[in-house]
């Protein structure tokens, strides 16, 4: 609520006092309890306007708060992507390098280099693989795109890794594309 709000409230519940036709009856009452009359009058006109006061104030703090939190949500990130600066970096300085490359050994050095740094970045901010070779199929953790047929391996194991998952902090982000091994049936062999 804004002061101009604020005002109009205020004299609205001013003129909600005055009496829509005064009829031309008189009451009397004593000096005294005029007095008392006058003053449980005054106390309600300044309650109501700290009533009005503390409304305005409160919904200007939800309005800030409310600011304040998209702020946080739009802001979020940037720590993050702070850290990840340097790895562009790297990679910018490393695409330049190999145009004008003669030793291939150390541009592969400097790409193995620049990788650990990216599997450090996102270990850091609880980024993990999922684990696939050689463990049994998971279907909460592994897509099986490809099969097959491996002689000396159980069943569902998983053989090699087309793309991999990755969790933060426990939570699957993206499951492993992977290859199994699923055993022909007498039926499918023969057909």
């Amino acid at each position: 609520m804004n002061q101009k709000d604020y005002k109009n409230a205020k004299q609205d519940h001013k003129e909600a006092e005055k009496p829509a036709e005064a009829k031309e009856e008189s009451v009397s009452v004593s000096r005294q309890e005029y007095e008392a009359m006058k003053t449980k009058s005054d106390e309600r006109d300044i309650f109501y306007d700290k009533y009005l006061r503390a409304h305005s104030e409160f919904e200007n703090a939800k309005k800030r708060i409310e600011k304040e939190k998209l702020d946080f949500i739009k802001y979020a990130n940037d720590s993050i992507i702070l850290e990840f600066l340097p790895i562009i970096d790297n990679l910018e300085i490393a695409e330049k390098h190999i145009k004008e490359a003669k030793d291939f050994k150390a541009v592969q050095e400097g790409l193995d280099m620049i990788q650990l740094q990216i599997q450090k970045f996102l270990k850091d901010i609880g980024i993990e693989k999922v684990k696939t070779v050689g463990d049994k199929f998971d279907p909460h953790r592994h897509e099986a795109v490809e099969t097959e047929d491996a002689h000396g391996q159980e069943d569902g194991t998983v053989v090699a890794e087309l793309k991999p998952g990755y969790a933060l902090n426990g939570r699957l982000l993206r499951p492993a594309s992977v290859k199994i091994v699923k055993k022909k049936t007498q039926e499918n062999q023969g057909g």
